[in-house]
């Protein structure tokens, strides 16, 4: 039997041609998508099976079942042996994901994402369908807390005071709060002199200022454990009290969290339903990447509104600071906007759903040197080099509102995945809406420059008087 001979016809090299051109596309992409924007590292996301899941479930509960050492109104949930750490309440484990980094000297699996759905479909809106564990290290033990080995035999005294240095540093670091001493020198000196009175202050005091915006430690301190603080006075036990710090340390040092925990209540901020040791966990949103284009013009204004308002409130009411016996707002910055960066939750509101590059002004920008301007930018937020110091002139030039028209109501690389160049408006308002754009995405130049300076806030306003129709109803972002 001779064998088959495959003829080299013409037929046969369109086909190979056209699997080598997919192959290299392919490969290109993925090469493009891995590859982080320094350029010496790679970032990578990789699903886990649901058997390692369950394996790190079952590590973060050995240390809640037998140490003690980890706490959260979270874990007696996750920790049921009898649900096999498939479950929490009525959500069972169906997904997991790592994110990992890699540079040419290190190897690091970090960031843990594990997905929890409902079991039993509810037609209450109010419940989501899905919610989000999650973590930037895989395990307790890979946090530096930096306390001493001998820190759990402390007096509750000295662990008080390593608390306040702790949260003190902590506004100061990532918020540019300098809190008044006396805030937090009451909690111990009242402690020090009577217990049962302190902690009827201590809870007293939270009760009436947790929803305070210039009660920056009630923000930061009033977590969802802070049950577990009161009970550590209240039993004079060290161990437990050294275990509460460690705890909070472990989740306060993941920016997200800090994140989401320091603005919560406010419109963006995803909800926060508590934590386990060092996973916390968050409401589902769904990320806008692709799903823009197939959107029709009433869901695309719906959008854009809750853009507006969210760039409002980034702007006006997220971060208020104490000055001179007032408050007035600092901005907080997005500087990576992108659809990916944004989703929508299980009733239709928009959420932030990637902080890592959302900060106030004062943490983001100082006076450095620099030889161009590409020196002071950091990613969207663009700072200015001046050509008389050759310094950063400590500032972002632009704002949100240009960053959104520029990123997200238009899109460069394909204008359907534009909320506002993806589709006809009314004839009657297209141009109109169009004008606008230009105006927001190109409010002029910075000091002769080429950066664009800020948009107008007052676009805000204009565009949502375009946008705004009686089929339109937004209720409480």
């Amino acid at each position: 039997m001779k064998p088959k001979i495959l003829l080299w016809n013409s037929k046969n090299k369109k086909i190979l041609l056209t699997c080598l051109f997919f192959l290299t596309v392919i490969l290109y992409a993925n090469n493009f998508y891995s590859t982080s924007k320094l350029g010496s590292s790679t970032d990578f996301k990789t699903k886990c099976n649901l058997n390692y899941a369950k394996y790190l479930i079952r590590d973060l509960c050995s240390l809640y079942e037998q140490e003690s050492s980890i706490m959260g109104n979270l874990c007696p949930q996750l920790c049921e042996k009898a649900s096999s750490y498939e479950y929490y309440k009525n959500y069972h484990l169906t997904d997991c994901n790592v994110k990992g980094h890699f540079s040419e000297n290190n190897f690091d699996l970090s960031k843990t994402v594990l997905l929890y759905e409902l079991r039993k479909m509810n037609r209450n809106t109010d419940i989501p369908l899905k919610l989000v564990l999650k973590s930037t290290k895989q395990y307790y033990l890979d946090f530096d807390t930096h306390l001493d080995f001998d820190f759990k035999d402390k007096p509750i005294l000295e662990q008080l005071e390593y608390l306040k240095a702790y949260i003190d540093s902590t506004l100061q670091t990532k918020f540019d709060i300098k809190l008044d001493p006396n805030e937090l020198k009451a909690w111990s000196y009242e402690y020090e002199k009577d217990k049962k009175s302190a902690i009827e202050f201590l809870k007293n005091d939270l009760a009436l200022k947790k929803t305070y915006d210039f009660n920056y430690y009630v923000k930061l301190f009033a977590s969802d454990n802070f049950y577990f603080y009161i009970e550590a006075l209240e039993s004079e036990d060290k161990r437990k009290m050294s275990n509460f710090i460690q705890n909070l340390i472990t989740l306060t040092s993941q920016d997200e969290y800090l994140f989401y925990t320091f603005y919560r209540l406010k419109p963006g901020a995803i909800k926060i339903y508590g934590s386990c040791g060092h996973f916390y966990m968050v409401e589902f949103a769904r990320p806008l990447t692709y799903r823009v284009r197939s959107m029709d013009l009433i869901e695309r204004k719906k959008l854009a509104l809750q853009f507006l308002e969210l760039v409002h409130n980034l702007d006006t009411t997220y971060l208020l600071k104490k000055k001179n016996m007032s408050l007035i707002s600092e901005p907080v910055q997005m500087c990576d906007v992108k659809l990916d960066n944004f989703g929508l939750n299980h009733e239709g509101k928009l959420r932030i759903i990637d902080t890592d590059m959302a900060s106030p002004d004062s943490y983001l920008f100082s006076e450095k040197i620099c030889e161009r301007h590409e020196d002071c930018h950091f990613f969207d937020c663009k700072s200015y080099c001046s050509p008389e110091t050759r310094k950063c002139v400590g500032q972002r030039v632009n704002n949100n509102l240009q960053a959104i028209c520029e990123k997200i109501f238009d899109n460069d690389l394909n204008k359907l995945d534009g909320i506002l160049t993806g589709i006809k408006f009314e004839s009657n308002s297209h141009d109109e809406v169009m004008n606008r754009l230009k105006q927001c995405k190109n409010p002029g130049f910075f000091k002769n420059s080429d950066l664009q300076s800020k948009a107008n806030p007052r676009l805000i306003r204009a565009f949502a008087n375009l946008l705004l129709d009686e089929g339109i109803k937004l209720g409480k972002q």
